[in-house]
Parts: structure tokens; sequence; C-alpha cells
């Protein structure tokens, strides 16, 4: 991606901000912010500062941002077709693998304490 794509999907996905409130805010008009959103006009240090400090992040995250890992569900209704994506969920896999750590953690405390209360009752 290119800084100004960057720019646009922390604007829109990150901050929720309109195109409209980010050019007013640096003085611009929308379409000469719209061009540094599509990488049509080169984006000097200094915009780059204005536009990290309008969406509150550093200038280094701007330009090395990549989108947040996500992974999908999928299901197979078993009539031929591959699997139909159903949902997105914004976890990373280590996020994942820990919490399927801590669900066998638990599981493993739920039978713990069934042995133990069949212990009592024998």
């Amino acid at each position: 991606m290119k800084v100004g794509d960057n720019i646009r999907e922390i604007r829109e996905k990150e901050k929720g901000l309109k195109k409209e409130d980010v050019a007013k805010a640096l003085g611009l008009t929308i379409k000469a912010y719209s061009n540094i959103e599509s990488n049509v006009s080169d984006i000097t240090l200094t915009r780059l500062f204005e536009i990290s400090e309008i969406l509150g992040c550093t200038p280094e995250y701007i330009i090395n941002y990549q989108e947040r890992a996500t992974f999908t569900n999928h299901f197979n209704n078993y009539d031929g077709n591959k699997g139909i994506n159903i949902m997105y969920q914004g976890c990373t896999p280590e996020q994942v693998k820990n919490l399927e750590h801590q669900l066998q953690n638990s599981q493993d405390n739920v039978q713990a304490l069934r042995e133990k209360v069949i212990g009592r009752n024998n």
C-alpha cells in the first residue's frame, strides 16, 4: 500500500472520520485532500505530521500501516459448495491460540471439579 491508501484506511476504519473533516482541519479543499489519499499528490513530511496529529497516531504508524489480520469462519452445506463466508473476526492467530489455551484450561478445571464431586459422592 502507498501512504495515501494507508491514510484513507486509518481515517475510515480506525477513526471513523469523514474526508471533509480531515480536509477542513488541514485547511485544504476536499479535492486537494482526496488527491493525497488517492496518491495523486505527493505528500510532504510536514503534511504527513499534520495528518498524523489529526488521526491521533505517529507518522511511522501511517507509513507502516497494515490492516489487522482477520480470519474467516466457513460452513459447508454438503450440497457441493466449498464453504460460504459467514463471518470476519478481528483476532490475530496468537490471540486465537491464547483463547484456545484458556478454554482447554477451563475444561480441565471443570473435569477436575467433576471428579472431585463424584469422589465425594462415592
